[in-house]
């Protein structure tokens, strides 16, 4: 996600001196179209790796908790 994030850097960088030496001039509208696409994918990504980490902790905990079941530890309240 890393690499991602400063390829994105870069990119804007890159959109900002072209900006600056006014070389390319044509090609900015399409330099955002490219920095909203990657960012959108990397959102995506980050917020899909988010769910998945919380699956993953609500896996573990109920592995514990049944663990903890089997060995008696946990006593059943009336």
């Amino acid at each position: 996600m890393a690499i991602w994030a400063l390829i994105l850097f870069l990119m804007g960088v890159l959109a900002f001196i072209f900006n600056l030496v006014h070389i390319f001039e044509w090609f900015i509208p399409i330099w955002a179209i490219i920095l909203m696409v990657v960012s959108l994918g990397m959102l995506t990504r980050i917020s899909r790796k988010e769910k998945e980490a919380e699956k993953e902790k609500l896996v573990e905990r109920i592995q514990e908790l049944e663990n903890l079941l089997k060995k008696g530890e946990i006593e059943k309240k009336a």
